[in-house]
């Protein structure tokens, strides 16, 4: 009996070696990379990225449209046309006479409009600045939001790799257990009810890591498609299970202070703000008058009867204004309008910073638990490996079975599992808190 268990407790090894082995297959002919490497492809593929870049280019194209406005205006305008006219005189005697002409009519200016003074445009040009900035803060932010899901994504993946290689570990076990049941059960040294017991505990193992190989390759099509990175390339990739090293020591109001600085959030709703005040300034500036220089060379010939062979050329310079008097109440509406939004944007901007906050506050509290949760559960997980070995032990010796085995290393892989499932979530907050980064992966 004890050579039998000692051959069956070697098959399973071989079992186990094998499925691990097909698990963490690398290809050979391609290189593992990095999540930095992750991060990069998805930038350059990412079809809402791409959008943003570009909405972005577009808004900077509006600070050369309004600068355009308070540059020189140069018009060349004319008309060349072949008049006709017929020229119908009373005389005293009552008779009438009559001539006619044909002849050219044609006007040629050439004008240069350079504006001196002109309120809607220089407050346009300083929109336009302003809602550049912001759409380059939006560009910046979308960058970091797809940085933080492609990390999610990687640490998913790992995580679900490493549940499907943990479930895959305690299978050849219950396998072995439900066969030995059975063959006892045959043999008249077993009971039915034992058997079906051991059968109904592997199919259950199984399924558990059938469930983990779906979700384990859906991960694996959401990373793909979010990087254009085949899952081959990463392979291997092994996650730190002891990350609170790497927090010791972290003050909640520093972190608090760092990461209201760095928000994108508040940073957006702020040039919200400062946009919309310019709205009102925009608003405001057409009560105001204008003024331009205008310089304008007029070449003419508009020959007639009496003018027949003149041509005129003249030369203008001077100032040309423009002074609201009355639009029927359209500016002070506009004005208002502008006032209402500006609130209206203040109040988003103190509602956002307490969104932030409390976002932080919950973030950080469950930072809390997690990190205690997190060692606790590896403290258990230590134990349970050690009641592995003693379980194991004892079956050499013939003093367990293997189906005690087997059970054994089901709850180990359910505590691993644990342990990996709140790192997942631990690691995720340490990131969105900002106290961690790409550096908790090993390579």
């Amino acid at each position: 009996m004890q050579v039998s268990n000692m051959k069956l407790y070697k098959n399973i090894e071989k079992m186990i070696f094998i499925q691990v082995a097909i698990l963490m297959t690398v290809s050979l002919n391609v290189q593992a990379l990095t999540i930095e490497h992750a991060i990069e492809s998805a930038v350059r593929v990412d079809p809402s990225l791409r959008s943003s870049k570009l909405n972005q280019l577009a808004t900077e194209e509006n600070i050369a449209i309004a600068r355009a406005r308070l540059l020189p205006q140069i018009t060349l305008q004319g008309s060349s046309n072949q008049l006709t006219q017929t020229t119908t005189q009373d005389l005293p005697n009552g008779i009438s006479t009559s001539r006619s002409f044909t002849g050219p009519s044609v006007n040629h200016q050439f004008i240069v409009r350079q504006a001196l003074l002109r309120p809607k445009e220089i407050s346009s040009l300083r929109y336009a600045e302003i809602q550049n900035q912001y759409m380059e803060l939006k560009y910046k932010y979308d960058v970091s939001e797809l940085k933080l899901k492609v990390i999610n994504v990687w640490i998913e993946l790992l995580v679900a790799q490493q549940i499907v290689k943990t479930y895959a570990q305690s299978l050849p076990y219950w396998k072995a257990a439900a066969r030995q049941e059975f063959l006892k059960y045959e043999q008249g040294d077993g009971t039915k009810d034992a058997a079906i017991e051991a059968d109904a505990q592997y199919e259950n193992a199984k399924a558990n890591y059938l469930q983990a190989e779906e979700t384990f390759k859906a991960k694996q099509v959401t990373f793909e498609k979010l990087t254009k990175i085949s899952y081959n390339d990463i392979v291997g990739k092994k996650i730190v299970m002891e990350p609170w090293d790497i927090v010791a020591g972290v003050e909640k109001q520093l972190i608090w202070h760092k990461l209201r600085e760095s928000s994108f959030e508040i940073q957006l709703s702020d040039m919200q703000v400062i946009m919309q005040l310019e709205r009102v300034k925009l608003a405001e500036s057409d009560h105001k008058p204008t003024f331009d220089l205008l310089v304008a060379l007029n070449l003419a010939q508009n020959d007639a009867t009496s003018t027949q062979g003149y041509q005129y050329k003249n030369k203008q310079i001077g100032i040309q204004y423009s002074i609201p008097l009355y639009t029927g109440g359209g500016v002070s509406a506009s004005v208002k309008n502008a006032e209402y939004t500006l609130n209206a944007t203040k109040s988003e901007n103190e509602a956002t910073l307490m969104r932030v906050e409390i976002e932080f506050e919950n973030n950080w509290s469950q930072f809390v638990g997690a990190k205690r949760r997190l060692k606790a559960l590896i403290v258990s997980k230590n134990a349970i490996d050690e009641q592995i070995k003693a379980v194991n032990k004892g079956y050499e010796l013939g003093t367990k079975t293997i189906a005690e085995v087997a059970a054994t290393v089901m709850l180990q892989a359910r505590r691993e599992i644990e342990v990996f499932t709140t790192w997942q979530d631990f690691t995720k907050i340490l990131i969105k808190l900002k106290i961690s980064n790409t550096e908790i992966f090993k390579e």
